[in-house]
């Protein structure tokens, strides 16, 4: 076990006292807006249930006949909870010397920690995803792969999320390829976002630049295909160490839960981006 003592976290006081905590670099929870979520405490696994639509019902009723009945067909999705956590841990002079901002940082860590943590575990989910598409272009992404997941995804009847798109995760390096794309359309929405990086929207997709992304990979997905299964909800706890004099405290983050793709129709992941 690492233990953070003062002669790791060697800054002096006098520095630290007018210093607030920087973490060097920092990302959050992005898919989780994407998710379809269900929690059952203490559950085990928790099964999200995928029905089948009907045909369309093309042939005339005749009349004083009875409609011919439809039989319902569903598909059934089982996460199994796992455990996941992180956790620094410090010693009482370690945060005296570094005028208490050891402790402080440590629940910025983790705070940070948790959020990077679930973020990749659904971004693992869905880019694990079984319908592929390959780039047109090995090693770039262009705007025709993300119309060619458009497609296939709207042809299958798949559901948008509430802002009218499906949703595409793409890495730095993917926002770079596109980006001139961006700028022509511009002129329908706004250019000073748009020259700054800022992500919007292109080929019916909301762009969500996510650097926990894989490279070469991108999650093109409607609603209902990732879910998260929660037993038990990610939270910030804070136990003393074994010390017997109460020198160490142990600052961290548990959860039990499990991500999962719902729906394999609602996914399309672009390879080779």
């Amino acid at each position: 076990m690492a233990v953070n003592t003062k002669a790791l976290l060697s800054d002096s006081v006098v520095d630290l006292m007018n210093q607030a905590v920087i973490v060097s670099g920092m990302s959050f929870n992005k898919v989780d807006a994407y998710a379809t979520i269900r929690q059952d405490d203490l559950a085990s696994s928790i099964a999200f249930t995928v029905f089948s639509r009907m045909s369309a019902a093309t042939t005339p009723l005749t009349d004083g006949t009875e409609a011919t009945s439809t039989t319902m067909t569903d598909t059934k999705v089982t996460l199994t909870m796992d455990e996941y956590g992180n956790v620094i841990t410090s010693t009482s002079l370690a945060n005296i010397a570094t005028a208490g901002k050891a402790d402080l940082a440590s629940a910025e860590l983790v705070g940070v920690n948790l959020g990077e943590t679930t973020d990749k575990l659904g971004l693992n989910a869905l880019e694990a995803g079984t319908n592929t598409i390959a780039a047109d272009a090995s090693g770039t992404l262009a705007s025709a792969d993300l119309r060619e997941a458009y497609t296939a995804l709207a042809t299958a009847g798949i559901s948008k999320f509430p802002d009218g798109r499906y949703v595409a995760f793409v890495n730095p390096a993917q926002v770079s390829d596109i980006k001139g794309t961006f700028i022509t359309l511009a002129q329908h929405t706004d250019l000073a976002g748009a020259t700054n990086g800022v992500i919007g929207s292109l080929e019916g997709f909301t762009i969500v630049e996510d650097s926990n992304v894989t490279a070469g990979k991108v999650a093109c997905f409607g609603m209902n295909a990732l879910g998260k299964a929660v037993a038990t909800a990610p939270q910030l706890r804070i136990v003393e160490g074994s010390d017997n004099l109460g020198r160490t405290v142990n600052i961290g983050w548990y959860g039990v839960m499990k991500y999962g793709v719902i729906d394999q129709n609602a996914l399309r992941v672009i390879t080779g981006a």
